[in-house]
């Protein structure tokens, strides 16, 4: 078939059919497939983590480096979007469902301050299989993004299911994407299976910022020799091969392990990706955001709670605060933690850790409130009745700090009170 060629004085506008390069001649445009994030979002940086197949530890890496850069002041969040498999809240210790304010769907916090979504989140149980075909998957990914409350973010770590499938497929099209990190581990295939996410990263025109390989290698307790349990590593060949840096070598550690098996990650303590956090600070650089306590913009409020939902009345003995988090006047989220031990001390601890703002109690101790009080939270003592009213009433000014106990005893810790 001959090839159809026109002058520009016989131009019928149909640029698809032509093959000459007159000067008004149009390209198509290239589709867009970008989603827009939920209007109440501000997320600055998006980095996904990917791997060429599975069991290489993928998760680990992506709730690790968000600790070290919550830890580093930043505004973190995880967008889990490994939907079939999805273990970033158990991680975090974070169990129960997701709720909505009226205006989205809230994303999970971590003790630290995290924001987490997860498929876990949305489902009847933690058990209930996800038995989607690829579309669906897609799709609640992208509403991931959409839909969710996040707010304020300076670093997004997306956790990719392994492969170069539907889901990555959908992350890389819909989600402005600033850099990639590669998880394999020290296998002879690795060459191979980073090459297929080298090249799908490359295909999207995606950067990446380099390689980490988990599961490196183990060490004596005694001597400090290094085992390399799974083989030889060939990580320094696949860096070389495709010119990008070694970002980290994480060993097989059992403090890792048990971190995750209690739910703890944010408490985990070792410098094996402080090198990938520094550099992607250094790439990818953001003015921290951040939350302001008292008097910024957001504002979480802890009440002693008992069984009937009523003010606890003894702050040493509460077991349950209820949360609120307040922006404005407007409630964005309402959860509950639970106290492992008595005593001030202890709970001054667990409100510290949670960034509590504001404590809303009944009877307290000196001792108490000048805990609390040094860890700058506010105090509104003497409160009586259903947390949810008490609540609203301190946020029309019906109630108020104070510094003065509402206990008179020396240890407020064991004692009985009566409060009237």
């Amino acid at each position: 078939m001959s090839e159809i060629y026109q002058t520009e004085g016989s131009c019928n506008s149909n640029c698809s059919s032509c093959k000459s390069s007159c000067s008004s001649r149009k390209e198509p445009e290239k589709t867009d497939f970008h989603v827009e994030a939920n209007e109440y979002s501000t997320i600055k940086k998006v980095i996904g983590i990917v791997s060429g197949k599975g069991g290489v530890g993928k998760s680990f890496i992506t709730s690790y480096l968000s600790v070290l850069m919550n830890r580093k002041g930043y505004s973190t969040a995880i967008l889990d979007a490994d939907i079939t498999g999805p273990s970033i809240p158990k991680a975090f210790g974070i169990h129960g469902k997701a709720v909505s304010n009226g205006e989205g769907i809230l994303p999970a916090i971590s003790k630290n301050g995290t924001k987490i979504m997860s498929v876990n989140l949305l489902l009847e149980t933690e058990e209930t299989p996800v038995i989607w075909r690829g579309p669906i998957v897609a799709g609640t990914v992208k509403q991931f993004w959409s839909d969710i409350l996040w707010e304020e973010v300076d670093y997004m770590f997306v956790d990719m299911p392994p492969g170069t499938g539907d889901v990555p497929l959908t992350v890389f099209q819909s989600l402005p994407v600033d850099g990639l990190i590669i998880v394999a581990s020290p296998q002879e295939l690795v060459s191979m299976i980073v090459a297929k996410a080298v090249n799908m990263a490359t295909a999207m025109n995606i950067p990446i910022l380099g390689l980490v390989e988990n599961y490196s290698y183990i060490q004596c307790g005694n001597c400090g020799e290094k085992m390399s349990v799974f083989g030889t590593s060939h990580i320094d060949e696949v860096g070389n091969k495709f010119n990008l840096p070694i970002l980290a070598k994480v060993p097989i550690d059992p403090a890792i392990a048990s971190a995750i098996d209690h739910e703890d990650v944010e408490g985990l303590k070792g410098d094996w990706l402080n090198n990938l956090a520094d550099t992607l600070e250094k790439v990818h650089p953001v003015e921290k955001s951040g939350e302001v306590k008292e008097g910024g913009k957001v504002k979480r409020i802890a009440v002693t709670t008992d069984e009937n939902n009523n003010v606890f009345q003894h702050f040493g003995k509460t077991q349950t605060f209820t949360i609120y988090e307040i922006e404005g006047k407007y409630l964005k989220s309402k959860n509950t933690i639970t106290s492992k031990g008595e005593g001030h001390s202890e709970l001054v601890t667990l409100l510290s850790e949670n960034n509590i703002n504001v404590v809303i109690c009944d009877g307290i101790g000196l001792h108490a409130m000048e805990g609390l009080m040094e860890e700058g939270m506010l105090v509104i003592p003497g409160a009586q009745g259903d947390v949810d009213v008490v609540t609203a009433s301190y946020l029309d000014g019906s109630l108020q700090a104070s510094d003065s106990p509402t206990c008179d005893h020396h240890n407020d810790e064991h004692h009985d009170c009566h409060h009237e």
